[in-house]
């Protein structure tokens, strides 16, 4: 390994033999507001950065649903909302984000309070309109919960 080392003189060289450049160092600058951090472990390429995480979803493709159990997780949301087609993604709206700052909340496993309503994103339009048709009205965890479509609030001009 050492021979290999005494005769690479550029970094590509490293990188074409599969040999990470001991010349570049351990450190670098993310993201971390200008502390030095290792590398690789602020936002970015990661499948847990913040940077290139999932694709964006088209707003048809979701769907709101609200009056949810605070109990209710997303792998249960996920799960129910299944009889429509496929589900993508669900999420559970958390106060403070789900980082349980607020006052008391959070401190256990479940890592902040449910704000009792939820996201779900769907393979296809078609799909989630389907999920608004035939789940709104049903029963989850003992609620009556609401499935409508998702808006953002505002359209493109």
């Amino acid at each position: 390994a050492q021979a290999i080392l005494a005769q690479a003189q550029e970094p590509f060289v490293f990188h074409q033999l599969g040999i990470p450049d001991p010349r570049v160092s351990a450190m670098s600058y993310g993201k971390g507001k200008g502390k030095l951090t290792p590398a690789g472990k602020m936002g970015g390429d990661g499948p847990y950065g913040k940077g290139a995480g999932r694709p964006e979803v088209s707003d048809d493709c979701k769907v709101y649903v609200g009056n949810l159990s605070f109990k209710t997780r997303w792998q249960t949301l996920k799960d129910f909302m299944a009889q429509a087609g496929t589900v993508t993604h669900a999420k559970i709206l958390m106060k403070d984000d789900g980082k349980g700052w607020d006052k008391g909340w959070g401190k256990g496993k479940g890592g902040g309070m449910s704000r009792g309503m939820g996201i779900v994103e769907f393979a296809s339009a078609a799909v989630a309109a389907m999920a608004v048709a035939s789940l709104n009205g049903s029963s989850l965890e003992d609620r009556e919960i609401q499935v409508d479509a998702w808006t953002t609030g505002w359209q493109k001009a």
